[in-house]
């Protein structure tokens, strides 16, 4: 008797995809640990064969990032690895979602997959810098430690930009933190002025907007908008990264300030010269394009002066002919003049004679 996975495998050689999809999911959907232990090693010959089967079921197995058992989750995330490497395009659009509203599970599971992509292709790691970043406050420790790890990896490729977008989050933060103090003080300020009315008619118009002000950043709150880990702590996580990547010793302020505007021009710089790189290559390109061009246009020039070669010849051969034709008209012409002026005279000379003879 068949197992799920020769089932599986049945129905893609059948090309019946959608029964492969279902099966799929229903065993993922099952957290069924036996089936996704034989599953995850196969997905790259799935993948190979049928690319839209993986592109399906990409929900569902990425839900197993939030295991309950630490031990099978850490396993099954291992026994990704080979795949994740092999086709990151078919995670990178759940990246976003898992880290910046999964449970903190998913956000540390995707973030141990991004590694594994940060290993082998770091530069296709740019358009997540700045969500991996942000994982540098996560409120929890383990997620911020898994961050750490994959801006180490990429920052030893591109050092200037990921110091540059970290001394610029750190700044970012601390003004939010800043706002944040000053947000508590409004709230603060409203529950006290609530505490002292007695009626709505006894709050004023400008008490009003303080209270409703006050009402935003509690609804702020409950949304997790700034559910982050102290300023001190993200600080701590980013100086892993940049004393890893760079030699940095202080994240105070002024160093901060000072730092992130060297790295930003560092980054600025490469950028240009990259840019210059790519204007250097484009234009060689566009010298090749209208090489190969001017060169098809001789060779069109070249076929159209021999055509019109050719067409002139056709038409001298033309008009020989003709001529010979012509004067072949002329020569039967002058025969049969000859012919009929012989004839005449013949005709002429008999008459005469005949006419002597009666005479």
């Amino acid at each position: 008797m068949e197992n799920t996975m020769e089932k599986i495998f049945n129905f893609i050689d059948k090309k019946d995809y959608n029964a492969a999809v279902q099966l799929i999911k229903t065993n993922l959907d099952k957290r069924d640990q036996k089936f996704i232990e034989d599953l995850v090693p196969s997905l790259n010959i799935i993948t190979d064969t049928a690319e839209e089967v993986v592109e399906k079921i990409m929900p569902s197995l990425l839900g197993i990032l939030n295991f309950d058992d630490d031990v099978i989750r850490y396993s099954i995330i291992i026994s990704l690895k080979k795949f994740v490497e092999a086709h990151k395009k078919l995670i990178f659009p759940y990246v976003e979602d898992y880290i910046r509203y999964g449970s903190p599970k998913k956000r540390e599971g995707m973030l141990r997959l991004l590694k594994y992509v940060a290993d082998t292709d770091p530069s296709s790691m740019i358009p997540f810098y700045d969500l991996i970043i942000s994982c540098l406050s996560d409120p929890e420790e383990f997620v911020r430690k898994n961050a750490i790890q994959v801006l180490q990896t990429v920052g030893k490729s591109d050092r200037n930009e990921i110091e540059a977008r970290i001394l610029k989050f750190l700044k970012l933060l601390k003004d939010e933190s800043e706002i944040r103090a000053s947000n508590t003080e409004i709230v603060k300020t409203a529950e006290q002025l609530l505490a002292e009315k007695k009626t709505d008619e006894d709050i004023s118009p400008e008490e009003q907007l303080l209270i409703t002000a006050a009402d935003r950043v509690l609804k702020k709150d409950a949304d997790g908008v700034l559910k982050r880990a102290s300023v001190e702590e993200a600080k701590i996580a980013a100086d892993e990264v940049l004393k890893e990547i760079v030699d940095i010793k202080t994240l105070e302020q002024e160093e901060l300030e000072r730092r992130e505007l060297e790295a930003q021009s560092k980054a600025l710089k490469e950028k240009l010269e990259e840019d210059e790189k790519k204007l250097e290559l484009e234009k060689l390109k566009l010298e090749e394009e209208q090489r190969k061009i001017e060169e098809e246009r001789l060779r069109q020039e070249k076929e159209r002066l021999e055509k019109e070669k050719e067409i002139i010849e056709k038409r001298k051969e033309l008009e020989r002919v003709k001529q010979e034709l012509e004067l072949k008209r002329l020569e039967e012409e002058k025969r049969k003049i000859l012919e009929e002026n012989a004839e005449l005279v013949h005709d002429r000379a008999k008459k005469t004679s005949e006419k002597d003879n009666e005479e």
